[in-house]
């Protein structure tokens, strides 16, 4: 076995969040893996942390769409007061198909769809991320209110794919053509609403602040701007050995700062935040089946492979973001050795692996694990954001898993239903010429 010993994060046993082992065997049981659970209770409660949030002038919290847009959890929401961020107009239609008013939503997109007009004239709200969308917004809604994204030349994130800001984006107005921002405000009479920044997921909080007031002094360029929209990417603690950031600490002193600017302008924004992992990431399980138990020999690895990979959690791969995995025995037995393995996924592909280097998914890191065996159980943690929204959907031709609720009095819910076959090649056609003939 290949030691671990310069990747100490991979060393301590992790444990299950919100799941006991028996429910553990009874979700299989009634729904079969893989499933997600996701715990109403937790949901609640880290809406409210975020609600709680310091704030000088009033704040409003967005649940970011892209997180995960299960209807149930877009409810449970809605109920509690928060608006929502879409970055599709497709997110912007299934938060409405749920019952969320059009004027709880702000898109925020790369890609503005030609139907705009009419969902603006319901009521949601546009946040212009480049010059071509703010002209194409003026032409068409002269004189209303404009929101702006600016690239604020710099950004920060738990890797670079995440960094949000700064030259390697495309993702809002460069700071630098602000002018050119103004000259087209001033051309169709606009009212500069909003200026907003998203700038990484998983952001660094000290350099977030630095960005903050920043965008506090962009704000000052188109005058009186009331809301100051400060986008999403606050890191949560996962594994036991990361580190947790205290976001009360870092509200209050970016309190402080929209305080000095009053101060300066007279005038007080409203404070909008946009998260989506700190909402949901660790409300969610995902619970897999061990199929198989293989070595490469003395000096290789041990490989549990389960029931679920690519095609339901894509972080590890994709990010190097690792999620704490829990070894759950088939029956009660008495409690045995722990053992480092590599954790693979049941698509035919080499790099559907959960065990990886952080921040690094070339580079392959066992995680100790409770001794596992075929039949066994193994949950994926952290699995509430980016997991269900954000796979690679039917590659193998998987279908897509199912959702399900823990309620708060305790019951089990199934909130989306297992993929069928037919459900996934309905949209198929075949020419005449290849069709099969009805048999006589």
């Amino acid at each position: 076995m290949q030691s671990t010993e310069n990747h100490p994060h991979n060393s301590a046993l992790e444990e299950l969040r919100f799941l006991t082992p028996a429910q553990v065997r009874s979700l299989r049981n009634q729904f079969g893996t893989p499933v997600y659970v996701y715990n109403e209770r937790m949901l609640e409660s880290q809406a409210q942390k975020m609600l709680d949030f310091p704030n000088a002038y009033g704040l409003t919290v967005y649940y970011s769409l892209k997180g995960g847009a299960s209807g149930a959890i877009i409810r449970i929401f809605d109920r509690l007061g928060l608006y929502f961020d879409a970055s599709s107009i497709w997110e912007v239609s299934r938060a409405m198909a749920v019952g969320v008013k059009p004027s709880k939503i702000l898109l925020t997109a790369q890609e503005v769809p030609a139907d705009l007009g009419a969902f603006v004239e319901r009521g949601m709200e546009f946040n212009a991320c480049s010059l071509a969308q703010l002209e194409l917004y003026g032409r068409r809604f002269p004189g209303r209110d404009v929101s702006i994204r600016v690239n604020p030349g710099e950004g920060t994130g738990f890797i670079n794919r995440l960094t949000s800001g700064g030259k390697r984006s495309s993702f809002g107005i460069w700071h630098e053509y602000l002018e050119e921002a103004k000259r087209l405000v001033t051309k169709y009479s606009l009212n500069v609403r909003r200026i907003h920044h998203h700038i990484g997921s998983g952001h660094d909080p000290e350099k977030w602040l630095h960005i903050a007031e920043a965008t506090l002094t962009c704000a000052k360029k188109f005058g009186p701007v009331s809301i100051i929209n400060l986008g999403g990417g606050f890191r949560v603690k996962a594994l036991k050995t990361e580190h947790e950031v205290d976001y009360r600490e870092i509200g209050e002193r970016l309190r402080s700062l929209f305080e000095r600017h009053a101060e300066e302008t007279g005038t007080k924004p409203h404070l909008e935040v946009e998260p989506g992992t700190f909402l949901v990431a660790n409300c969610g399980s995902l619970v897999t089946s061990v199929r198989d138990v293989v070595s490469t020999g003395a000096d290789g690895y041990s490989f549990v492979k389960i029931d679920a990979g690519l095609t339901e959690v894509i972080r590890p791969g994709f990010y190097g973001s690792l999620h704490p995995l829990v070894s759950i025995p088939a029956n009660e037995r008495p409690a045995v050795a722990s053992k480092e393995y590599v954790v693979t996924g049941h698509t035919c592909i080499a790099g559907d692996t959960l065990t990886v280097a952080v921040r690094d998914p070339e580079t392959v890191v066992p995680q100790r694990l409770a001794q596992t065996e075929i039949g066994d159980l193994l949950v994926v943690e952290r699995a509430g954001g980016y997991c269900s929204s954000m796979n690679m959907k039917n590659f193998n031709s998987f279908p897509e898993a199912p959702e399900v609720l823990l309620r708060k009095e305790g019951a089990f819910e199934l909130i989306r239903k297992r993929q069928t076959l037919e459900q996934m090649t309905q949209n198929e056609l075949l020419p005449k010429d290849l069709m099969i003939a009805a048999a006589a």
